[in-house]
């Protein structure tokens, strides 16, 4: 038993999970001819499919008022079109009839970033965690980061919100997995300086986290070191960013396309330039307009079918038994100046969208990273002066000033895809 083996299951037995069956359950799904995958994804779809039908309300209501209930029932792929698609405010009108109802053991919610269009919670069992990490491990695996291995994840800083159990189960969560956090509050040069020197502390492996925070602790004022692998996600990796970041950690950097509803989608894999779908776990189409659609292969007690993601991406054929795509510009975060700080609009997000009633939000920007105003769409427009407080008191500075209440008809939005942007530069 190799050494990647031998720690999973002391993992497993430590946890209580059951990830490293999964582990080797992926390794040999991808090992098998592509025409035996199909035929695996077609089995695993019209389970999900018959699942959803006969326990989850929502669905067995959208068949039977759509009259498509045989397609749920004898699932045939080209017949998949012929279901809607399902989207955030979904899960916002529906979220008590998308649970599997008999279902009594304990849930985790995962929630949304909110970058396409406000925080929404999406119900996982154990079982779909383990699914969820098991890929993780298969990706990782390809490039020799092992258990092992020391992975640092660079977190927005609000963990002074949540309560103390949740904290403890984060502990237990990274002590398992041989993980850190470094909590990102803002980008001064001292703290930049801390962040680096825990970096160098931990002799980190792979370290993970968004471009925009990753490209913000790129200093020409500290020396550069060595990380081996650096793997993005949750925003759009820019060109010029994978290049700054290289070179300064003489580092891989390995972009991955993932959401909390389903957990990683899509990951580039040696040798390749574009992204690569990870099938067995999430069974992705690409709309008309770009945008990627999902349905979640492994999640039985909240599963997504069509479900629209509010990404985009262009398909670019297959390669080396996977589907490729690549991730179109739009969801990203960034730095900005205010009065002397740099502040990573992902901190102020996170901030904001922890308000009872906030549904969405913009950043409006100068070009020269400035901030203008922050819009916010908020179901009850009496909380914008604790908005404003909470954002002032946290970061220190007078920035929740420039919040206002506003509609989506006030958002800006990309003229070429129609879709929201989160961080937009406007002209004064």
């Amino acid at each position: 038993m190799n050494i990647q083996d031998l720690s999973l299951l002391l993992s497993d037995k430590v946890s209580k999970r059951k990830i490293f069956s999964k582990f080797k359950e992926i390794g040999d799904f991808y090992s098998k001819s592509f025409d035996e995958r199909k035929n695996i994804i077609t089995a695993k779809l019209s389970f999900t499919l018959k699942n959803a039908y006969e326990n989850i309300p929502f669905f067995y209501n959208l068949a039977e008022d759509h009259k498509i209930n045989n397609i749920f029932l004898n699932f045939k792929i080209e017949n998949l079109k012929e279901i809607p698609f399902m989207d955030k405010d979904t899960l916002r009108i529906n979220r008590k009839f998308l649970l599997r109802p008999d279902f009594t053991n304990k849930i985790q919610n995962c929630y949304t970033n909110g970058s396409t269009g406000g925080r929404v919670a999406v119900a996982y069992d154990q079982e779909s965690i383990d699914w969820s990490s098991a890929v993780m491990l298969f990706c990782r695996n390809l490039y020799g980061h092992k258990l092992i291995n020391k992975e640092v994840h660079l977190a927005t800083d609000t963990r002074s919100r949540g309560n103390k159990v949740e904290r403890l189960g984060q502990f237990s969560k990274e002590l398992v997995n041989n993980r850190s956090n470094i909590f990102i509050k803002d980008f001064k040069k001292e703290s930049t300086f801390d962040y680096l020197k825990e970096l160098r502390g931990h002799r980190t492996n792979l370290l993970h986290g968004m471009p925009s925070q990753i490209n913000g602790l790129v200093s020409e004022s500290i020396d550069k070191f060595n990380i081996p692998f650096i793997e993005t996600s949750g925003e759009f990796l820019r060109k010029e960013q994978r290049v700054k970041i290289e070179e300064f950690f003489s580092a891989r950097v390995i972009d991955r396309y993932g959401l909390a509803e389903s957990g990683i989608v899509a990951y580039q894999m040696p040798k390749q330039e574009n992204l690569s779908v990870i099938d067995f776990h999430t069974f992705v189409e690409v709309d008309d307009n770009g945008e990627i659609v999902i349905t979640n292969l492994n999640n039985h007690i909240m599963p997504l079918i069509r479900y629209r993601t509010g990404d985009f991406c262009e398909k670019k054929g297959t390669f080396g038994g996977f589907e490729q795509i690549k991730m179109k510009s739009g969801r990203e975060h960034t730095l900005i100046n205010f009065e002397g700080n740099k502040l990573n609009t992902a901190t102020i997000e996170d901030l904001i969208f922890q308000i009872d009633g906030v549904k969405d939000l913009q950043f409006q920007i100068t070009k020269n990273k400035k901030i203008a105003k922050i819009l916010v769409e908020n179901e009850n427009p009496n909380k914008l002066d604790e908005t404003k407080q909470i954002v002032n008191q946290y970061t220190k500075t007078n920035i929740g000033d420039n919040i206002i209440n506003a509609k989506k008809s006030d958002f800006k939005f990309s003229g070429t895809q129609s879709k929201q942007l989160r961080v937009v530069i406007i002209d004064l």
